[in-house]
């Protein structure tokens, strides 16, 4: 009778395959923390532009989607007959561009669609101008309407914002009249290119014939269509700020050219003056202007505080900007310069504000620091304020020698004495906070003995990666100088081990944390020792198991590395007659050794 005597060692894996991911920019350079994801699995790009993933071999659709600041986001499904262990991928840098189309003609659809693309996009149009924002590139275009033909053409869009006109083919006679503020008066025929306008304001255009009008138009910054008769015309442009000016003797048919723009030199009127503090005239303040409509123009004055500017003839409100000055409250006013052509001539009155300090909290690596505490000392007088979102900070206070000291947790505090004079500001104070640093540091091992040269990478709670390092002959490793009074967490990503993510932990200030990592291998690992019924290696000997057959070696062991979810290994002899079936699930002991006694 055969007795079978099974001890062994189990240890767990999944069954599956490397993928090595790649990204790149357009001009092949590595891009690092772009966001990927493959199926379920999340990782960040390393500053090689590469991350690595363990796909399961059952898998037979991998849907890739990466994505990063700044960037298009890419989204490929990629089957199992097209899966490869390493791929590459060419992320794009979002650029945009403002394209406003001109037309002759209003109602048409705009079709476009990129180079290589397969559908077009389409969109109408009800005016005679439409804007529509593309990324950069080349793309083709198809332009219709009711009652033109249509037109193609090829654009590349490589420009923050570009205007076109596209000059459609109309009937004769149907002509295209705009407005535009120029130095000179004029009227000028266009065929295709048309310089830039400036579209005034208010401004009619009559058109006569023989002493009889024919149309009345409002002139606007698009082309406005008129259907006219061949024959000879007047042009009549009146407005707010216009007498009646005249166009006369305009000879219109079908072989004139149907773009037509009337100029107009611009009416403005002149406002003049000083700007004083007391009996000081006071230079290099900037002075706003700005209408109803919040539009704002600007001047400057002069060493001995004088300005000067033309503006539009309407109301608007002035306010200064220098530091230290104010407009003085009697003259924070609406001021009515609605009279065409004329000259105002102000005094305007600066008001100077209390002393004050302002300035801006920054960490060593010159980032702001928001809710940083700021602490002044004046006297007796102590002020406490913080810092804003953008570590700014802005506090009036009396002159004399101020002590300030700024604080916040995790960094080492500041301290900085200052001699603020009467009437005068302490502004551009730029504070810079070091943080305090830590020391986190371990063995990495696996069950048996420690692990060298392995990559370990520090994250913090959004899974940014703060630093890198590799551990030592003798597994020791070490994440040195990290910001404190943070929450951190450890990941290891090794080809032959499971990947290992740690629990959050919070860095307390100057701390040496100890953090030992044991990583698990991948798969199940049985040690079988075959022996006769005497306890002699059965050496050399060939054995099936699972349908696979191994060897002995010369001492009658064998080591047998098993998927991940193997449950049950069955055990043949090749050169004798013998079978047993193993249950795995039913052994608990750890570490697991399987002795096969045959007799």
């Amino acid at each position: 009778m055969k007795k079978l005597f099974i001890f062994f060692i189990l240890l767990i894996s999944i069954t599956s395959y490397s993928m090595d991911i790649s990204v790149r920019s357009i001009n092949d350079l590595p891009l690092k923390e772009v966001l990927i994801k493959v199926n379920n699995e999340i990782k960040i790009s390393d500053n090689s532009g590469n991350a690595t993933f363990d796909i399961p071999t059952n898998d037979n659709i991998i849907n890739i989607i990466l994505s990063k600041e700044g960037y298009k986001e890419e989204i490929v499904t990629i089957k199992n007959q097209k899966i490869s262990s390493q791929m590459t991928f060419i992320l794009k840098k979002i650029k945009r561009s403002k394209i406003i189309f001109d037309f002759p003609i209003s109602d048409g659809v705009i079709e476009y669609r990129e180079i290589g693309a397969q559908k077009y996009t389409k969109v109408p149009y009800f005016g005679k101008s439409k804007s529509i924002d593309f990324y950069f590139g080349n793309y083709d275009f198809l332009f219709s309407s009711k009652n033109t033909s249509d037109i193609k053409r090829n654009i590349f869009v490589n420009q923050t914002q570009k205007r076109y006109y596209i000059d459609s083919k109309i009937k004769e006679n149907k002509f295209f009249i705009l407005g535009n503020i120029s130095k000179k008066q004029e009227i000028n025929f266009y065929d295709k290119s048309i310089k830039k306008v400036t579209s005034p304001e208010d401004l009619k255009l009559t058109i006569l014939k023989n002493g009889k009008i024919v149309k009345k138009i409002v002139l606007n910054d698009t082309f406005t269509p008129v259907i006219l008769e061949s024959g000879t015309f007047d042009f009549m442009v009146n407005g707010k700020f216009y007498d009646n000016t005249y166009f006369r003797g305009l000879l219109l048919n079908s072989s004139t050219n149907k773009n037509i723009v009337i100029s107009l030199p611009s009416v403005a009127t002149n406002i003049r003056g000083v700007i004083k503090n007391n009996n000081q005239f006071i230079g290099g303040v900037t002075l706003a202007f700005t209408d109803v409509n919040n539009k704002v123009y600007n001047t400057n004055s002069d060493f001995v505080g004088s300005f000067s500017i033309d503006l539009p003839p309407q109301k608007y409100k002035i306010t200064i900007k220098k530091p230290g000055f104010t407009l003085n409250k009697k003259q924070d006013l609406i001021y009515d310069f609605s009279i065409a052509k004329n000259r105002y001539n102000l005094n305007l009155l600066a008001t100077e504000l209390p002393s004050s300090i302002d300035g801006i909290v920054y960490d060593n690596m010159k980032k702001p620091l928001p809710d940083a505490l700021i602490s002044l000392k004046s006297g007796d007088i102590v002020i406490k304020l913080k810092s804003n979102k953008f570590g700014e900070f802005s506090v009036p206070i009396l002159p004399g020698m101020i002590f300030i000291k700024v604080e916040k947790d995790g960094y080492k505090s500041v301290g900085i004495v200052r001699k603020l004079e009467r009437f005068s500001t302490l502004s551009g104070l730029n504070v810079t906070l070091s943080p305090y640093l830590a020391n986190i540091s371990g063995i990495i091992s696996n069950d048996f003995f420690s692990l060298k040269k392995t990559p370990l990478k520090l994250r913090d709670t959004k899974g940014n990666v703060v630093a890198n390092t590799l551990s030592n002959s003798i597994g020791y490793y070490e994440f040195s100088d990290i910001k404190t009074n943070e929450n951190y967490f450890i990941s290891v990503g090794v080809q032959s081990y499971k990947h290992y993510f740690s629990s959050h932990f919070y860095l307390d200030r100057e701390d040496i944390l100890n953090k030992n990592i044991i990583l698990k291998n991948r798969k199940v690992r049985v040690y079988l020792e075959v022996v006769d019924y005497l306890g002699a290696p059965f050496k050399n000997k060939k054995i099936s198991i699972n349908k696979t057959i191994y060897s002995t070696d010369s001492n009658g062991f064998l080591l047998l590395e098993l998927p991940e979810h193997t449950k049950t290994i069955i055990v043949r002899g090749v050169e004798y007659t013998f079978y047993k079936k193993i249950d795995l699930t039913s052994i608990y002991e750890d570490p697991y050794q399987l002795i096969l006694k045959i007799k």
